[in-house]
């Protein structure tokens, strides 16, 4: 019966986390660029902002009709304290843990349908 017992909370207990999972571990820096290279947009990962000046932990930077930033956090709580403390980052859209400096919203429009 105990055996029972302890296979039943194993396997709750793995549902559970399984389902604590939020898409923003899924998400990539390479899902985002994927998305902007299947609209014409070229991006090269290696072209690196000044990501520490916001709090974040990369980046990526290019340019389509103006320049685009993508800044990457660790985590989505990460992305919210720099929200917090760097009021320049507060009207740009975030997806999950990246958040993007653009003002083209075509560009805005390809970062926020990444899934």
């Amino acid at each position: 019966m105990l055996k029972k017992f302890i296979l039943l909370l194993t396997l709750v207990s793995l549902v559970v986390l399984a389902g604590c999972s939020s898409k923003s571990d899924k998400l990539t820096i390479d899902s985002f660029i994927s998305a902007f290279d299947e609209n014409g947009i070229s991006v090269d990962k290696d072209n690196k902002p000044f990501f520490a000046l916001i709090g974040a932990s990369d980046g990526v930077t290019f340019v389509d009709d103006d320049k685009v930033v993508i800044y990457i956090y660790d985590s989505e709580k990460d992305l919210k304290k720099a929200r917090e403390d760097y009021s320049v980052t507060k009207d740009w859209p975030s997806n999950g843990r990246f958040l993007i400096e653009a003002y083209n919203q075509d560009v805005i429009d390809i970062f926020n349908g990444v899934k």
